[in-house]
C-alpha cells in the first residue's frame, strides 16, 4: 500500500490493521497527525514501514515489534515522544532504523545491540540521554551511525564503536561526550567522515588515526582536546575537511599537513599553535581554504584568513 506524497490528513485508521496480508506500507511525505495506531502490529507480513515524514505524535508503539519481518522502519521527522521501545530488539531483521528529527527521550535501549542485520542508524536530532551502550559494538554490520545532536547523551567515548569496522559515516556531534578519543580509532579502516565536533572530548588526538587512509572529512572542532596535532596526519591524503578549531592544541603545525594535496578547508584558530602553514596548500587548484590565528601562525599564501 504506497499512499506516499499526497497531502493526506487525519489520523491513521486503526483499521488498517486488518490490511494482514500488506508487505510494504508507505504513508509517507503526507500530513498525517495523531498517535501511530497499536494495531499496526498486526500486519505481521511488513518488510517496510514508511511513516516520514509527517505530524504523528505520541510514543513508538511496542507492538511495532510484532513485525518481526521488517527489514526498514522509517519514522523520521514526526513529532514521537517518549523512550525508543526495548522491544525494538526483537525486530533482528532490520537493515535501516532511521527515528531522526523527533522528540525522542530517554535511554538508547542496549537492547539495540540485538540488530545485528543494521546497516543505517539514524538517531539524530532527537532528546536521548544517557551513555551510548557498549552494545552498539555489537552491530558489525553498520555503515552509517548518527546520533547527533542528542546533547544530553554524555558519557565517555565507547571504544566497542571500533568493531564496527565497516563504518564509513560516524557522526556524534553535539552529545557531549567526554573522555579521551579511543586510540582503537584506528580500527575504522573504510571510514570516510569522523564528525565529532562540539563536544567534551579531552586529552591528545590519537596517532593511530592516521592509520584511516579513506578519511574524507575530519571534524574534531569545539571540545577540549589538547597536545599537538600528530604527524601522522599527512597519511590521511583523501582528506577534504579538517576542523580542528576551538580546541586546546598547542606546539607548532605539522610540515606533514602539506601532503593533504585534496585539502579544500583547514581551520586551526582558537588554539595555542605555531609555526607555519604549509605554502603548497596555497599551491593547490583550486587552493585550500584556510583560517588560522595569524599572530601565532605564519602563511606566506593569500589562501590564509585570519580569525
Amino acid at each position: 500500500l504506497n499512499l506516499w506524497g499526497n497531502s493526506l490528513t487525519g489520523k491513521i485508521p486503526s483499521e488498517i490493521g486488518l490490511l494482514t496480508g500488506l508487505v510494504e506500507l508507505e504513508l509517507d511525505i503526507n500530513s498525517f497527525s495523531g498517535e501511530i495506531p497499536s494495531e499496526i502490529g498486526l500486519l505481521t507480513g511488513l518488510d517496510d514501514l514508511d511513516l516520514s515524514p509527517n505530524a504523528l505524535n505520541g510514543t513508538i508503539p511496542s507492538d511495532i515489534a510484532l513485525l518481526t519481518g521488517l527489514t526498514r522502519l522509517d519514522l523520521i521527522t514526526n513529532s514521537l515522544s517518549g523512550n525508543i521501545p526495548s522491544e525494538i530488539g526483537l525486530l533482528t531483521g532490520l537493515s535501516y532504523l532511521n527515528l531522526w528529527g523527533n522528540s525522542l527521550t530517554g535511554k538508547i535501549p542496549s537492547e539495540i545491540g540485538l540488530l545485528t542485520n543494521l546497516f543505517d542508524l539514524g538517531l539524530f536530532v532527537n532528546s536521548l540521554s544517557g551513555a551510548i551502550p557498549s552494545e552498539i559494538g555489537l552491530l558489525t554490520g553498520l555503515d552509517n551511525l548518527d546520533l547527533s545532536p542528542n546533547f544530553l547523551l554524555g558519557g565517555a567515548f565507547p571504544s566497542e564503536i571500533a568493531l564496527l569496522t565497516g563504518l564509513t559515516r560516524l557522526d556524534l556531534a553535539s552529545t557531549s561526550l567526554s573522555g579521551k578519543i579511543p586510540t582503537e580509532i584506528g580500527l575504522l579502516s573504510q571510514l570516510e567522515d569522523l564528525i565529532l565536533n562540539n563536544n567534551l572530548l579531552s586529552g591528545e588526538i590519537p596517532s593511530e588515526l592516521g592509520s584511516v587512509s579513506t578519511l574524507l572529512d575530519l571534524r574534531l572542532q569545539l571540545n577540549d582536546l589538547s597536545g599537538t596535532i600528530p604527524t601522522e596526519i599527512g597519511l590521511l591524503t583523501a582528506l577534504t575537511f579538517v576542523y580542528l578549531n576551538t580546541n586546546e592544541l598547542s606546539g607548532e603545525v605539522p610540515s606533514e599537513i602539506g601532503l593533504l594535496t585534496d585539502l579544500e578547508d583547514l581551520r586551526l584558530q582558537s588554539n595555542d599553535l605555531s609555526g607555519s602553514i604549509p605554502s603548497t596548500l596555497c599551491l593547490l587548484n583550486p587552493p585550500a581554504s584556510i583560517l588560522i590565528e595569524c599572530s601565532e601562525v605564519d602563511c606566506d599564501g593569500q589562501c590564509c584568513t585570519c580569525s
